[in-house]
């Protein structure tokens, strides 16, 4: 009898929750009716507004929101963005950003190729947002280690509602010589080399593009040795031609947790010089979020060279620009390389801003910090027309570190890897990994 009581009264209870649920179901999601910008004094509004996901008609979402504010802040020309709305059946997203500084002298500090013992200096004049349209200006030279000069021109917006970018650079290298083939056995020596180059691309979203490039190299040796250049004279002239796509969708481009990046190319090197060859590159980033902020960052990467004539200052390598945690010191060379990377990304401290009270300059008041731990490996290969990137051993190295978060887009790395013998090192960097 008492059970029969209770299963009454408990299905009672559940009519009740469903009549109640019915009579008062949940507010719709508020619907976006417009979208209105604040603080954006230089920057043009239509660089934001084309940046966000969220549109006119769209429901409001928490997520979507924060995706776009991240989308806002990787331009990398405000220090903050915050968007918000007030609690309405139908709002008016409000879109607040805090701009950086856009027009300062640069002085040139760093190291080359991820070496701490080759430094430049330097001095150029940057612009981060000419006229407001996020269009990049510069003009810079570096002494020290591999000196060069650069002019550099892009414009994100061209032809209008046609969204088409341009880039367009003109430079001067003295670089010392990377090819362990090419010096052989005697001293090294310097390669000169010049370039002009100009690139028309076309956006069809805030996260799709294809562009074609077409550039004219300049290459020749301080000493010349059969084998440093193709030509005879120690000095190669050739054309170039590429068609590449991008699709990007990560929240924070200076430090994804969220989202993906893929790219892909083709590039004709030589057109009718003394060589003639083709580089197939390509480059996949994976960022799946978990709870907390914590995300799994991956990474596989790959450049192939094909033709008869390949040059040795063609070479692709490990040791330079490209590293593993665990042989960061150690240099290898060959045709064609390709790469794996993991890092599981883990905020200490979430990404917040202070106020620095004291700044002269507001533009430097308001500071985005944060604190990562991460735990990596990384594994890389190289080979040759008449190898395979399977042959042979591949090495490796894991381990961990802290990433720091500092204001205008800089990310501070600490870690320490070991390779897969178990020797240690100390590995030291500005930006992210990947």
């Amino acid at each position: 009898m008492r059970v029969t009581t209770i299963a009454r009264a408990a299905g009672f209870l559940l009519l009740f929750a469903m009549f109640a649920h019915a009579q008062n179901p949940p507010p719709p999601a508020p619907i976006v009716t417009g979208i209105a910008v604040f603080g954006n004094r230089i920057t043009k509004t239509d660089i934001i507004l084309r940046e966000m996901t969220v549109r006119q008609g769209d429901t409001v979402d928490a997520e979507a929101l924060a995706y776009c504010q991240e989308r806002v802040y990787s331009l990398g020309l405000f220090n903050r963005v915050t968007i918000s709305y007030p609690p309405l059946d139908s709002t008016i997203l409000l879109v607040e950003v805090d701009e950086r500084w856009y027009l300062y002298p640069v002085p040139l500090l760093g190291v080359v190729d991820r070496d701490i013992g080759h430094w430049y200096y330097g001095l150029g004049i940057k612009h981060e947002n000419f006229r407001g349209w996020n269009e990049k200006i510069f003009a810079g030279f570096a002494l020290g280690y591999d000196p060069w000069v650069s002019l550099y021109y892009a414009n994100p917006w061209i032809f209008g509602s046609e969204q088409l970018f341009f880039e367009s650079n003109a430079s001067f290298a003295r670089t010392a010589n990377k090819s362990a083939l090419a010096r052989g056995s005697g001293n090294n020596f310097d390669e000169n080399r010049y370039g002009l180059g100009a690139t028309l691309g076309k956006r069809f979203d805030p996260f799709r593009s294809i562009a074609l490039t077409l550039a004219y190299r300049h290459y020749e040796v301080s000493e010349y040795a059969p084998g440093r250049t193709a030509s005879p004279r120690g000095v190669d002239r050739y054309l170039e031609a590429g068609i590449s796509a991008r699709h990007d969708t990560r929240n924070l481009r200076e430090y994804a947790t969220e989202g993906m990046f893929g790219s892909a190319g083709v590039t004709k090197k030589g057109l009718g010089g003394p060589f003639d060859f083709t580089v197939y590159s390509m480059d996949l980033r994976g960022y799946i979020p978990f709870a907390r902020g914590t995300a799994l960052a991956l990474r596989g990467f790959t450049r192939v060279s094909a033709g008869a004539s390949i040059p040795l200052y063609e070479h692709q390598y490990f040791g330079f620009s490209e590293r593993i945690r665990g042989h960061f010191e150690e240099e290898r060379e060959a045709e064609s390389i390709a790469g794996l990377s993991a890092e599981l990304r883990l905020p200490l401290v979430y990404p917040f801003y202070l106020n620095v009270p004291g700044m002269p300059m507001k533009e430097f008041a308001l500071w985005r910090l944060g604190l990562y731990a991460a735990l990596f490996a990384d594994a890389g290969t190289l080979w040759n027309r008449d190898g395979a990137p399977w042959k042979g051993t591949v090495p490796g190295g894991y381990g961990c570190g802290l990433h720091l978060l500092l204001p205008y887009s800089f990310v501070l790395r600490t870690e320490r890897a070991w390779n897969e013998t178990g020797r240690g090192e100390w590995v030291f960097e500005i930006g992210a990994a990947f």
